[in-house]
């Protein structure tokens, strides 16, 4: 029976399991993801009240971003330092914030090692001077000294994280980080102590946990996040996985295993995976860790996309554990909900990763549809009871006109939603029909919830005209009609070109296949337009994108952009970098170099689509104006932007009618 005596759908997921000598009050586990919230290498207020947030929400276990140990680790500064005692005060604050909650608080820490990104003018370290695969940069080999001084450096940060109230530690030795850089064949060929065989590729690890657990005692929680899979020729592959695990399970000195995949290869994309993967797509591989671990309680991880996803997870023997991370970006309560027979109002993820893309742009963690992420008060939040009671009408049933329209009507106001289309969703449902981007439709399906919920009146199929909302005497028109595709500057006004929603909403409702070359010409450079490039490569015989920029994909996060790359290769779709489209005739595309002006052609070109920057669709504004209607535009009908902005505007909106 659930705390409130109804019977709990998701028994094994919130039942309580002992981690070392800590008893967790279910398997819901916030796994380390960085937030960008931290300021000059110190804990800041907002990112303690995002963690209280989820710990007040119902999270069991919470493990923080990586925090660098040395000085060496020059990570970016909105990372905390754990080599400053000065932090210890702002330490203490945030390990009571999380424990008085009921959540145990574990600091993941590590180091950066040979992947030095932040800071040139460093000096980057690693087991050896292979190069960092991102970056390519070469670091300076340690000596036996240098990495005796990096263990130290690990043991004074978990008991500093002791002093301060945190529960345990989780040694970083996934994603490539200094840990996996001694641990893998692939970035350690070390002749001593600390290379050679595994159990030299292994020792720099072993004297961590020896360390650690000799300084902070038995009932310090202590886990090790490690790859179960790197994803490159010669690294940690499962077999190799599988034998470091039954090494540190025989040492002994571990609470738990944290399995990821991945290092800063293209195998990237695979530590993140995003609505393109299928749904837990490394759990079984997780399953096979797990049978070495000993009884080592096991957390698994990556795209477990609902409570009921991660139920049977735990009862098909995945883990002991689920680890959750961007589930919890979008709703911090996710597992009080889940726990309390309110799934249907958990906001949910839909790994589109932006997230991530803004965290490494350096503006720090922001959810695509949670616009209250790490407020104070985001646990409770809810939208404030107006004084004033309104009606409201919003043109436009995209994902700005239903945010507007739920939280409006939340607030108590008389809301009236007009979309020209019978189901509302705008451009983002268009969108969710294309191959891969499916789950933007579970955002939409919560939005949908919240307004009918609230009393939104919805009138859909016909476009709301000047007549039909001047009939209703609305006291606020929020305008939310969205944009359209521009015509190509460089294209000749008589050829035959479609902008790329109406050509493949088309395709969508035929289902027919063309012979033929398709051309989509990519101003626009988000995922949508290689989604679209996707459905035209099953369709057409041959599909070209073509850009007017050197590469394609700038707006996206490179997380993503990594999978963009992995299945146009895979399909061979071809990219044409710096080229600008002309005219068709007679089914030949001519085109020239953005740079140089040479020409070139295309045969057979039986589809041209473009994606160009967009201009608002405004037209009701100036004739609801001039009727005394007050009129706010919001979403890309105030400026064509992304659907986060969107969204966030039309919250905005919302609680400001």
């Amino acid at each position: 029976m659930s705390p409130n005596g109804f019977v709990m759908m998701y028994p094994t997921l919130f039942s309580p399991l002992q981690v070392g000598t800590h008893e967790l009050r279910n398997r819901v586990v916030h796994t380390a993801t960085v937030s960008g919230y931290g300021a000059n290498t110190r804990p800041s207020n907002r990112l303690i009240d995002y963690h209280r947030a989820r710990a007040a929400g119902g999270t069991a276990m919470i493990v923080t971003e990586l925090m660098p140990v040395h000085p060496t680790s020059l990570a970016n500064p909105f990372l905390v330092s754990l080599f400053d005692e000065d932090n210890l005060d702002s330490l203490k604050r945030w390990a009571d914030a999380v424990e008085s909650e009921g959540c145990r608080l574990v600091g993941q820490v590590g180091h950066v090692g040979r992947q030095q990104l932040w800071s040139p003018l460093a000096t980057p370290v690693s087991a050896s001077a292979r190069p960092d695969p991102l970056s390519w940069t070469v670091p300076h080999k340690m000596t036996a000294g240098e990495v005796e001084e990096i263990v130290a450096s690990f043991v004074d940060a978990a008991e500093r994280l002791q002093r301060a109230g945190f529960s345990g530690v989780e040694l970083h030795g996934a994603h490539g980080y200094l840990l996996t850089q001694f641990m893998s064949p692939f970035s350690n060929d070390r002749d001593d102590k600390y290379g050679g065989s595994r159990e030299g590729r292994l020792t720099f690890v072993r004297e961590v946990i020896g360390g650690i657990r000799a300084r902070c005692g038995a009932e310090f929680l202590m886990g090790l996040k490690m790859p179960c899979d790197e994803g490159i020729a010669g690294g940690i592959d499962p077999e190799e996985a599988e034998e470091i695990v039954k090494f540190f399970v025989a040492a002994g000195g571990l609470d738990y295993f944290a399995f990821s995949q991945g290092n800063f290869s293209p195998s990237l994309e695979d530590h993140c995976p995003d609505m393109h993967f299928p749904h837990r797509p490394f759990q079984q591989l997780h399953a096979r860790m797990r049978k070495q671990c000993g009884g080592v309680p096991v957390m698994t991880l990556g795209r477990i996309e609902t409570p009921q996803a991660a139920e049977q997870t735990l009862i098909e023997g995945c883990g002991d554990m689920v680890g959750f991370s961007r589930a919890l970006v979008s709703d911090a309560a996710w597992a009080a909900k889940a726990q309390n027979g309110r799934e249907g109002h958990i906001r949910p993820c839909i790994y589109c990763n932006y997230c991530w893309g803004e965290i490494h742009a350096g503006r720090g963690m922001t959810c695509v549809h949670n616009p209250e992420l790490a407020q104070p008060d985001e646990i409770g939040w809810a939208p404030k009871t107006t004084s004033v009671k309104k009606r409201i009408a919003i043109i436009g049933a995209g994902v700005a006109g239903l945010e507007a329209a739920w939280i409006a009507a939340a607030r108590g106001h008389e809301v009236h939603l007009f979309g020209s289309s019978p189901e509302p969703g705008g451009a983002a449902l268009w969108e969710s029909r294309l191959p891969g981007r499916a789950d933007i439709a579970d955002a939409i399906t919560f939005q949908c919830r919240r307004a009918e919920e609230h009393g939104v009146t919805f009138h859909l199929g016909a476009p709301a005209t000047v007549e039909t909302i001047a009939a209703l005497d609305p006291d606020l028109v929020i305008l939310a009609t969205g944009a359209e595709a521009t015509w190509p500057a460089s294209l000749a006004v008589s050829t035959e070109a479609y902008d790329l929603r109406t050509a493949t909403s088309d395709l969508l409702q035929s289902g027919a296949s063309h012979q033929g070359t398709a051309v989509l010409f990519d101003q626009d450079h988000t995922a949508t337009v290689y989604a679209a490039a996707e459905l035209f490569e099953k369709r057409y015989a041959r599909t070209v994108v073509m850009t007017p920029r050197p590469t394609i994909g700038s707006k996206v996060n490179y997380l993503s952009l990594i999978g963009v790359f992995r299945r146009m290769a895979g399909l061979r779709v071809e990219i044409i970098p710096l080229s600008l489209p002309v005219a068709l005739k007679n089914r030949c595309l001519s085109y020239r170099n953005a740079l140089n002006g040479d020409e070139g052609e295309i045969e057979d070109v039986a589809s041209l689509v473009y994606a160009t920057p967009r201009a608002v669709r405004d037209g009701l504004a100036a004739s609801l104006t001039a009727r005394g209607i007050a009129v706010e535009a919001v979403g890309d009908c105030r400026a064509p932007r992304t659907m986060a902005a969107a969204i966030h505007e039309g919250h905005e909106a919302g609680q400001l009618c």
